[in-house]
């Protein structure tokens, strides 16, 4: 009641702007939402992907970076003086291998290169301080997996530095007499990883870490980071990082590696955009919400609520709606319009629901009709199959009985010598043989077996072959599908449409040619025949002939359509098209 009294007592030039600037708030906001929400989802599935192809280009760059190196160590341990060294040889064979162990400290960053015999004893090694180092890394030795592949080990903190190893076996006709063992430093500058940082992007941050999360650094120093499992591995995750920051990481394995690459995005900076265009909506909403307000008021100035109101119920009227009516508050002459009006609605209400009861009760009429003319067509198609199947098997029998015994008598006077009686037998075997012809023939247009033995495709390409024969009709039959998995009754209803598509084609076009195509697309079935005859004029046809009707009626049972083109000398056209699920029901009322 307050509501009420609070918009009563506003006039139509208030009403109105409120009005519309509560749609267009409505709008606005829902529509802004939306789109804002679009955007976002945009923006994470960019960020997302970029940063899948980030950590697959970075793992792929690493795992290349020490395959080579890899590849340079391998090369090193097969040397000959490097063998003959663990194997005691004489001195020339040590100076030549701790030249090659020199070489592979390419710079400071490979800050120890050993040799070590089959009892990880160290033979030779070489490093700016010697002892320093070689003391440096013994404490790490127990924790090394040196096996007979060789390859990359864990990352290790030590002495507030980062070693990792490369292990390479030194064999010997196939035989593991030791190791060579590289130890780079890792060490990356905070100007490097800024540019590095600059180059992918988004204030981008780049970790690298053992696979079993025991050290994970940012190239500068260990860090703490998210613990990780497999499932990280194919999508991009979010977490709290560091000052309570969201962050989008992705993480991949680098190939022959212990390790894991990891690249973070600040989720901030990838919502940027969508952050900025939500405030640019709002801002543009609240323009044009102060823009709708001004027009409508200037609007409102010179409309009058009973005016508004019958135009408001004859509009309704116009876009079918005839329950609107217009409230009768007034006693003058806008009042008696307004009670004649409603009494108009009201007459034309009625008038129009006794006509749409008269259409519901039309259709019902015409969905039983259709019902009973479906059931009809199957209890023929019914009658036919079975008529066939009894002409088949039982006079089929009974002419084949009646040919064993003319045979046999044929067998048995073969001695005498009576020609008028091998004739009289020689005849009947031949009016036998042409009765179990035409019995066979007229099963086969009742029924034609092929139908119900193959299939739809077969029995469409069986009757063009003999509609060829009988007419002297060419025919051209292209089917898209070998084989369709349709119900009987879809299979017989396109099987009747075609026979009588093509008797049309015998009767009245004058045609010597038939182009029929078959396809399948999704669920329909689509049948086209086309014929280069005289063609006629559809509009008179379809009212005169009950054939094009029948086959109307049926692709209408079978939950199809039916499509005629046709031009007076240009041919005809028939497009047959049914869904190729079929549901066997006949309703009759």
């Amino acid at each position: 009641m307050i509501r009420r009294s609070l918009f009563r007592g506003l006039s139509i030039q208030q009403r109105l702007p409120l009005l519309i600037c509560v749609l267009l708030l409505s709008i606005m906001i829902t529509f802004s939402w939306i789109s804002y929400i679009g955007v976002k989802k945009a923006a994470l599935n960019t960020g997302k992907e970029r940063l899948r192809t980030l950590t697959d280009q970075l793992s792929s760059m690493f795992s290349q970076s020490y395959q080579t190196i890899m590849v340079a160590t391998h090369v090193a341990a097969g040397q000959e003086s490097i063998k003959k060294s663990l194997e005691g040889g004489g001195p020339e064979f040590q100076t030549d291998a701790m030249q090659v162990l020199q070489k592979l400290r390419l710079d400071s960053t490979w800050v120890l290169t050993e040799l070590l015999n089959a009892n990880r004893q160290p033979v030779l090694h070489s490093a700016k301080d010697s002892i320093q180092f070689s003391a440096r890394f013994d404490s790490l030795w127990p924790t090394l997996t040196l096996n007979d592949q060789g390859g990359i080990g864990k990352i290790y903190w030590l002495k507030d530095s980062m070693y990792y190893p490369i292990i390479v076996p030194v064999t010997d006709n196939k035989q593991v007499i030791g190791h060579l063992v590289r130890w780079r430093l890792i060490a990356a500058t905070p100007k490097a990883l800024e540019q590095l940082s600059k180059l992918i992007g988004t204030e981008a941050r780049l970790y690298i870490g053992n696979a079993d999360g025991s050290l994970w650094t940012d190239m500068i120093k260990p860090v703490s980071y998210q613990q990780l499992d497999t499932g990280h591995f194919r999508e991009p995750f979010e977490y709290v990082g560091k000052q309570g920051k969201q962050v989008i990481a992705a993480a991949r394995p680098i190939n022959n590696t212990p390790w894991l690459v990891s690249v973070e995005f600040s989720r901030n900076l990838v919502l940027k955009t969508a952050n900025d265009f939500l405030q640019w909506i709002i801002i543009a909403g609240s323009i044009l919400i102060a823009v709708g307000i001004f027009i409508a008021w200037l609007m409102s100035r010179s409309i009058t609520g009973p005016l508004n109101n019958l135009t408001a119920a004859s509009s309704a009227i116009a876009n079918g709606d005839y329950s609107a009516t217009v409230a009768v508050d007034r006693k003058d002459e806008i009042g008696k319009l307004s009670r004649a009006f409603n009494t108009m609605i009201g007459q034309v209400s009625r008038a129009r629901e006794g006509m749409e009861q008269k259409i519901i009760e039309t259709s019902e009429v015409n969905e039983q009709l259709r019902s009973l003319s479906a059931y009809l067509q199957n209890v023929r198609e019914d009658e036919r199959m079975h008529i066939a199947r009894e002409m088949h098997d039982e006079l089929g029998q009974l002419l084949t009985g009646f040919k064993m015994d003319v045979s046999s008598l044929k067998r048995k006077l073969a001695e005498t010598n009576d020609t008028a009686i091998n004739e009289k037998l020689d005849n009947m075997s031949s009016v036998i043989d042409e009765a179990v012809k035409f019995v066979r023939k007229l099963a086969t247009e009742l029924r034609p077996s092929i139908l119900d033995d193959l299939g739809l495709v077969p029995a469409l390409e069986w009757h063009s072959q003999e509609f060829e024969k009988r007419y002297s009709i060419k025919i051209e039959f292209l089917s898209r599908v070998h084989q369709l998995s349709t119900s009987p009754l879809l299979a017989t209803g396109l099987f009747r449409m075609y026979q009588e598509s093509l008797t049309n084609v015998a009767r009245h076009s004058n045609a010597d040619k038939v182009k029929v195509s078959l396809q399948a697309i999704n669920d329909e079935i689509i049948l086209s025949i086309t014929d280069n005859g005289k063609g006629f004029d559809i509009s008179q046809a379809s009212k005169k002939t009950l054939g094009l009707l029948g086959m109307k009626e049926r692709a209408a049972m079978l939950g199809g359509k039916l499509e005629i083109i046709s031009e007076q000398g240009k041919g005809t056209t028939i497009t047959i098209s049914v869904k190729q699920e079929l549901e066997e029901k006949v309703m009759v009322r």
